[in-house]
């Protein structure tokens, strides 16, 4: 099992995060694909020759057989045509989904898995006041577009898959980040074994508690006020770095839906709180970031206090 998570892990941050079985017999894939780990995709249609390993072209080609049966073969321009066995053939995907959930599930951690950039960046939710969010590496130029969705949450706690992607993201990001590979085990049923010291710090953390004078409905817009400033220093910071490079761009505003699921709050109550009579702070950055000019004015206003 340790091998099969070691792949899997370093795998997942990858630019091709699939598995060939004919390319890891020594991996036992079905079991993880059982486990859930690894997703089925359809057969290979490419197949390195094992004779000249993989000097010639090679394809794969199918033939019905009289009795019904698919019999495969590979062609290769060297050393000709080949039978194979069809498990050969199988290959899988990385299962994120299912690492993120056995994740957050063994942490404690509340809320909804919410996507910030698909198939990159989910807002897994909170322990306690303290949010954590999962980072996936699938390539350079996207990678450059996760940094600025990763600086949106400036105090979240980042998990990653593998060692490489969050000592890449450490040397980059104030963040403190967690690595599965270091820090979690696969056990033979399928769920993950954590570190504990992982958590000792943020344990400790606590809600901040809001002004007497302030209710329920209060301490909620405060909360959305703050993941409203985290998003505009995020995004001023991305202003700055894309106008450098020549070309400024403004770095998307969060729905609604997405600010209830980092909040941990339903989206009616979002909507509530936007058209509080105390609001006022929370519609203003809302309304403002939306535009360059508002994301300067807001970074100005937020650096006199």
């Amino acid at each position: 099992m340790k091998e099969l998570q070691k792949a899997i892990l370093k795998c997942c941050d990858s630019s091709d995060p699939r598995f060939l079985a004919y390319r890891h017999p020594e991996l036992n894939l079905p079991l993880a694909e059982k486990l859930r780990f690894l997703s089925p995709m359809k057969p290979a249609k490419d197949f390195d020759c094992r004779e000249c390993n993989g000097w010639g072209k090679s394809s794969v080609v199918s033939f019905d057989e009289k009795d019904g049966s698919v019999s495969f073969y590979m062609s290769c321009s060297e050393c000709g045509v080949t039978r194979l066995d069809p498990s050969e053939l199988k290959r899988w995907t990385v299962n994120v989904e299912t690492l993120m959930n056995r994740f957050t599930s063994v942490a404690g951690i509340q809320g909804q898995i919410a996507t910030v950039i698909p198939q990159q960046l989910w807002h897994l939710g909170r322990i306690g006041n303290h949010p954590y969010i999962y980072a996936r590496y699938s390539g350079e130029r996207e990678f450059k577009a996760l940094l600025p969705g990763l600086q949106q949450f400036p105090k979240a706690t980042i998990v990653t898959a593998s060692e490489y992607l969050a000592a890449r993201l450490q040397r980059i990001l104030p963040n403190r980040c967690i690595a599965l590979e270091l820090s979690a085990t696969f056990l033979e049923d399928g769920s993950l074994s954590l570190d504990e010291s992982l958590f000792e710090d943020t344990q400790s953390e606590s809600t901040p508690k809001p002004r007497k004078r302030r209710g329920e409905r209060a301490a909620k817009i405060e909360l959305l006020e703050q993941a409203m400033k985290d998003h505009v220093v995020a995004a001023y910071d991305y202003l700055q770095d894309t106008a450098n490079r020549g070309e400024i761009k403004l770095l998307p505003r969060p729905s609604q839906e997405l600010l209830a699921k980092m909040t941990q709050m339903q989206q009616p109550d979002v909507s509530r709180c936007m058209n509080d009579p105390e609001g006022k702070i929370l519609r203003l950055i809302w309304e403002k970031s939306q535009t360059l000019d508002g994301i300067h004015e807001l970074a100005r206003m937020f650096a006199r206090k």
